[in-house]
C-alpha cells in the first residue's frame, strides 16, 4: 500500500476549514444578502429580476467558494497551528472530546 498523496490529518483539518469558514461566512452573507435584496425592491421601483436573482446567487455561492478557499489553502499549506490539536486527537484516535476552538 502506498502512501496517500494527501495525509488524513492534513485532510481531516482542510475539511474542517471548509465546513467552519462555510458556516461562519453564511452567518454573515445571508443577512446581507436578504437586506441588499430588500433595500433593491424597496429604493428600485422597477427592479431588474436579473439583479435579484444574481444577488440571491452572490449571497449563496460567495460562502461556498470561501469554504473551498480554505480547504484549498489547507491542503497546500498543511494543518494550521490552530487545529493541531483537534487534528492530533481525531486522527490518533485517543477518543474523547475534541478541544473547541
Amino acid at each position: 500500500m502506498s502512501d496517500p498523496i494527501v495525509p488524513k490529518p492534513v485532510r481531516t483539518a482542510a475539511i474542517r476549514g471548509f465546513i467552519r469558514t462555510t458556516a461562519q461566512a453564511y452567518a454573515a452573507s445571508i443577512p446581507t444578502g436578504g437586506v441588499s435584496a430588500a433595500a433593491i425592491i424597496a429604493l428600485v421601483s422597477d427592479p431588474d429580476p436579473l439583479v435579484l436573482v444574481a444577488t440571491a446567487a452572490a449571497a449563496l455561492l460567495s460562502p461556498l467558494l470561501a469554504g473551498l478557499a480554505s480547504y484549498l489553502s489547507i491542503l497546500a499549506s498543511g494543518v494550521p497551528v490552530d487545529y493541531t490539536n483537534v487534528v492530533d486527537v481525531r486522527a490518533n484516535g485517543l477518543g474523547g472530546e475534541a478541544p473547541t476552538i
